[in-house]
């Protein structure tokens, strides 16, 4: 998945390159128009997607009309990296142009595009404008377009504005519900979200209204798939807290009746699918687990049970669910042992019936060869997945250029941002290429459960590339572990999903948010040793999951 130019392997070919690393965020640098104009030149004129993005960044936050029609053209002939600047220049209108005087401008460049990349300008468009008091056209959207994606994205859209009137947006929608598999999971994604948006309104007349026909699409005769059913009972438990994710329409209709909705206590089955001890619901779900070297560091003693760990454990009895007191304690010395016998008590606990993929990400980002796509949880399948982790060991042969870490080397980096990019665009024949966020076979056949697990700082992503050196960014020897590193005419350069030495790691954080803005894909996060929390239970919270750190460093 990192991209890799054909100038930039030659020159890596004939010479080591020192890493280059990125710590400074340019949106939260203020700059005159001209001189943000004079920064966007220069950036543009360079090669790498990561001055590509700086330059749209620069520009937008100048925060003047002059700006905004730059960007505006610039969203209409970009080519290089077309996808993801177009994603950033939406954003941009909604970060640096929420106002009303700018507002024209973006409803023109929306109205201008409608094709699948172009949903995410619709989106935050639709929402400014319905702040804006232009709520009655927003509405009209998501009552009658023809295109069911620009449905969703006004509904989504009034859902996370300050004027969003629920009942006239999803009532109508769930009374002619389309047929096709995608435009349902796009809609329920949307209806979902702004429902979990404006739960504090659970008792308003309005409110309970659409929510009534959102329930009703539980019905036998819409014939919604098991999988829009799981996803409309997990968001309808935490909106009405109820005692468990029903996935028929009387349960949660007797909920509502019975007045106000009061505190209903947590029920869990036994044998639910769970990962480090974290449980869950889901019918495919997707394992996101982090190759990187620090992966083959020694676990901390607080991961660790208290009391003897030596010896085997003994075995259970055949067809007994297996938990984390199996875990094989005199087997695990690293974070990836440990990770891997995780993996192994989670995959033996699936139902034949479910379907599951593991994704794995070091410097690059993968699945695994025995599960290209979702495939069953039969015996079989996890047998072959359980083997090829387990032939995964540590590389311990130094590579001219490369300092071979003390413990190893396992897969490099930590691209979390391209791990979570591809168990987004994943579904039953692979993934989807460009635009999966909107992808009518991951809408209908992806992932509803992604399990994250990583140990560390998100240090490069997908647009990872050979770049000449300006002198403007500190030199690492590695971005893993950012020891510092002699400067060198061509250095490698990663994009912005990345820490940068922030913490939150905004644009990582605001990327999964669009990927799950049509999804409503639940995301349990599971931080290992050193790992980022602050990002991991960001994560966790968008996706309606739970964070969780194991081994935490004294």
């Amino acid at each position: 998945m990192v991209r890799l130019r054909a100038l930039a392997v030659a020159l890596f070919a004939i010479a080591p390159l020192a890493a280059q690393w990125d710590i400074r965020y340019p949106d939260m640098q203020a700059r005159t128009y001209e001189e943000a104009l004079a920064r966007y030149k220069t950036c543009l004129a360079r090669s790498a997607f990561t001055w590509h993005f700086e330059a749209r960044e620069v520009l937008g936050n100048a925060r003047t009309a002059e700006a905004l029609t730059l960007l505006c053209a610039d969203y209409k002939t970009v080519k290089e990296d077309a996808e993801y600047i177009r994603y950033l220049i939406a954003d941009c209108c909604a970060r640096f142009f929420d106002k009303p005087d700018f507002l024209p401008a973006i409803l023109a460049l929306r109205d201008a595009n409608k094709g699948p990349g172009d949903v995410w300008l619709w989106y935050h468009s639709l929402r400014m404008q319905a702040d804006r008091g232009g709520e009655a056209e927003v509405i009209a959207i998501a009552q009658s377009d023809k295109n069911a994606l620009l449905r969703a994205a006004a509904i989504a859209a009034l859902g996370d504005s300050r004027n969003g009137p629920l009942k006239e947006a999803i009532v109508p929608n769930c009374a002619e519900f389309p047929k096709k598999e995608s435009e349902r999971m796009a809609l329920l994604g949307a209806m979902s979200g702004a429902l979990m948006a404006n739960k504090s309104r659970v008792n308003a007349e309005d409110y309970r209204a659409a929510i009534t026909a959102y329930i009703g699409l539980l019905g036998d005769d819409v014939k919604l798939s098991h999988v829009g059913k799981v996803q409309m009972a997990r968001h309808l438990q935490i909106i009405l807290k109820a005692p468990a994710p029903f996935v028929d329409p009387q349960s949660w209709l007797e909920i509502l009746a019975r007045g106000d909705v009061k505190t209903a206590t947590k029920q869990t089955t036994v044998a639910s699918p769970r990962f480090f001890g974290v449980e869950t619901d889901g019918e495919r779900m997707v394992y996101v687990v982090d190759m990187s070297d620090s992966m083959l560091l020694p676990i901390e003693p607080s991961a660790k049970p208290k009391g003897p760990v030596t010896g085997p454990k003994q075995k259970k009895k055949k067809g007994a669910v297996l938990d984390e007191s199996d875990l094989p304690w005199n087997l695990i010395n690293t974070r990836w042992d440990l990770a891997r016998e995780n993996l192994r008590i989670s995959l033996s606990r699936l139902t034949p019936d479910k379907e599951f993929c593991v994704v794995w990400f070091g410097k690059e980002s993968g699945t695994l060869d025995a599960c290209k796509g979702l495939i069953k949880a039969t015996k079989g399948n996890v047998d072959k997945v359980m083997a090829e982790l387990d032939g995964i060991k540590a590389i311990m042969t130094p590579e001219e250029g490369r300092p071979l870490p003390p413990t190893g080397r396992l897969r490099g980096d930590t691209n979390l941002h391209g791990g979570l990019r591809l168990a987004f665009a994943l579904h039953s024949k692979g993934f989807a290429g460009s635009n999966a966020y909107v992808d009518p076979l991951a809408l209908a056949e992806g992932c509803d459960t992604i399990l994250l697990m990583s140990d560390g700082d998100p240090s490069v992503d997908d647009f990872l590339e050979v770049d000449k050196n300006y002198g403007e960014r500190k030199t690492v020897q590695s971005f893993e572990r950012g020891e510092a590193g002699t400067s060198t005419p061509q250095v490698w350069s990663s994009g912005p999903f990345v820490s940068g030495g922030l913490d939150h790691c905004p644009y990582i954080v605001a990327d999964v948010r669009r990927m799950n803005a049509f999804r409503r894909v639940r995301m349990h996060a599971v931080g290992l040793g050193e790992a980022n929390m602050t990002l991991t239970k960001l994560l966790a919270e968008l996706g309606n999951g739970e964070a969780i750190q194991v081994g935490k460093a004294k």
